[in-house]
């Protein structure tokens, strides 16, 4: 087994530079701490790409000494930490990386994981000059994905589309292009790897902008902001080129009150502009402050073509000074769905709803105990669900009501609990079908999307009641496939329900009672159970509940969480 393999590094292309499908594979690109791993039977050593010993910043990867034959094994990869919505990030990681030995305390608090993406010796045998084919072919046997070990689909070229549709949605910053037909190239920058970076696309308010320097009737770069739970927050700066009619319409906007979070040497300049004006840029993600990276100008977007999470902020009116805007906005990838349903009312995301939101699930959940008492309903929405208890026998994170107190954050203890194991099991489990079960990879793929995008908004007061329960759809199609036979799932059709589809509830609070439920109700029952999210209406108005049905005789039915709905004024 050799002592130091120096790792192969990607060269920057394009999707066009592949243009054979039967010689180049599409996969994920995963932000983190790239290191080859040497494993031998009880002891794994880990080194970056520079060839310095990482071994004792993760001790979770000696896992991987319980897995490796005898004759060892060298694995390429990267080392990677996920945020609260299960995506790679750089700021968590940066955490671990920055201590030698970190204590329990940190380990649990930052979970790492270990994504292989190639084998170069197996058990006594270099393998590094067999084609990518192969070697992935190899890798793929040895079953090495566990809760932190995570070895990512590789899809053909013909699964480009949605392999970028899915990284945009989930978080990504890249993709990676490989030859199929070449071996592995140790220490070289070769072509045979192309890197492609994603750009991301979404809308933003204009919160002002710099004048250049001996110019003030010039626009050195624009100041953009996104909704907030208190208001606009900047999110960077971008320069608009030769966007002459923008800038003449930027130039008569009114002004106005600056957004928060400015730092002091952009406040210092700034000419800050009245709510009014949203534009599209592109970007690549965002900063460990929050910051859109490498914005790029897009134009400005018609009020008619704002994007939901914009609309409850004040349209341009009349302020934007008779100037043109841009007629083809460039729409945010993650914002197709809310495309869909503009034309349907919106829910009143106001105080009045989350007031209601707070208040409502307390007296109400008696209401839905003794409304199922004939038929021997068990109900743990008064009590455990929102008084701070989680199910009997359990030490699980409660599920809530969110409030005016506690906006956004009420479901972090339980995604930061599951994220990273539901988040490896999911593309694990697609990655074993990419071959045997194409499309169903390629559903699931569909579903882990439509998850990323939910988990994005977690920080927003109130989301529309469909596209919750698209979230909590994706989610059940997920555990359907590891479940199997031992897990059914009924969502009721808001139209069938009588319910308006647009009402409102907070984002993620039905999804976090649904797999609070599969995953510590039905899970550990040997037969399994069943899960019903049941939209009904009473005299006190309409509400979603999570209905458990455990397989095992001794449990009865019970409702785990129910949530009031907040309908749209006039319906």
């Amino acid at each position: 087994m050799p002592d130091l393999v120096p790792p192969m590094l990607p060269a920057t292309g394009e999707l066009a530079d592949a243009t054979d499908p039967a010689r180049w594979a599409v996969e994920f690109g995963w932000e983190g701490h790239r290191c080859v791993a040497y494993v031998r039977r009880g002891r794994v050593r880990l080194l970056s790409s520079t060839a310095r010993s990482v071994t004792g910043s993760f001790p979770e990867l000696a896992v991987l000494a319980e897995q490796a034959p005898p004759g060892g094994l060298v694995l390429d990869g990267t080392v990677v930490a996920l945020d609260e919505a299960g995506r790679p990030s750089r700021g968590p990681l940066l955490r671990r990386t920055a201590t030698l030995t970190p204590d329990a305390a940190l380990r649990a608090e930052v979970p790492i994981g270990y994504v292989v993406t190639d084998l170069l010796w197996c058990d006594g045998r270099r393998v590094l000059e067999l084609p990518y084919r192969r070697r992935r072919a190899e890798l793929e046997k040895l079953a090495l994905a566990g809760p932190a070990i995570l070895v990512p689909p590789s899809f053909g070229l013909d699964e480009a589309e949605l392999v970028v549709r899915t990284a945009e949605q989930y978080g990504l910053d890249g993709l990676h292009l490989k030859r199929l037909d070449v071996p592995y190239q140790p220490g070289r920058r070769t072509r045979n790897w192309l890197r492609v970076p994603l750009r991301r696309r979404r809308q933003v308010l204009l919160a002002g902008w710099v004048p250049a320097p001996g110019r003030p009737d010039r626009i050195a770069a624009v100041l953009l902001a996104l909704p907030g739970p208190e208001g606009p927050r900047y999110v960077g700066r971008v320069g608009i080129g030769a966007a002459d009619a923008d800038a003449r319409t930027i130039l008569a906007a009114p002004s106005g009150p600056p957004p928060s979070a400015v730092p002091d040497g952009v406040a210092e300049h700034a000419r800050w502009l009245a709510p009014g004006l949203a534009a599209a840029v592109e970007h690549r993600g965002r900063t460990a402050a929050g910051r859109l990276a490498l914005p790029s100008w897009r134009g400005l977007v018609p009020d008619d073509e704002r994007d939901d999470d914009l609309l409850d902020m004040p349209a341009a009116g009349g302020s934007q000074g008779g100037g043109p805007v841009s007629p083809d906005p460039v729409r945010d990838t993650g914002t197709r769905a809310r495309d869909e349903a503009r034309s349907r009312p919106r829910a009143d995301a106001g105080a009045e709803a989350r007031s209601r939101a707070d208040a409502e699930p307390r007296s109400r959940a008696g209401a839905d105990v003794h409304s199922r008492a004939d038929a021997g309903a068990r109900s743990r929405t008064g009590t455990d669900a929102r008084s701070g208890a989680g199910p009997a026998g359990t030490d699980a994170a409660p599920v809530p009501a969110a409030g005016p107190e506690q906006p956004g954050t009420w479901h972090g203890p339980l995604s930061r609990r599951l994220e990273q194991h539901f988040v490896y099991n999911t593309l694990n489990t697609i990655a074993s079908l990419v071959r045997t079960d194409p499309p169903r990879a390629r559903e699931l793929l569909l579903g882990f999307a439509d998850l990323s995008r939910a988990a994005d908004r977690a920080e927003e007061p109130t989301i529309r009641l469909d596209e919750e329960l698209a979230a909590v759809r994706a989610y059940l199609q997920i555990e359907g496939t590891r479940f199997g036979a031992r897990l059914s799932a009924e969502i009721d059709d808001p139209a069938a329900a009588g319910v308006d589809p647009g009402a409102a509830v907070p984002p993620l609070s039905v999804l976090a009672a649904v797999r609070r439920g599969v995953q510590e109700e039905i899970e550990p029952v040997p037969g399994g159970g069943a899960v019903h999210v049941r939209l009904v209406t009473d005299p006190g108005g309409p509400s979603c509940r999570i209905e458990i049905r455990p397989a095992d005789a001794v449990r009865d039915p019970f409702v785990l969480f129910s949530v009031p709905l907040d309908v749209p004024e006039g319906l």
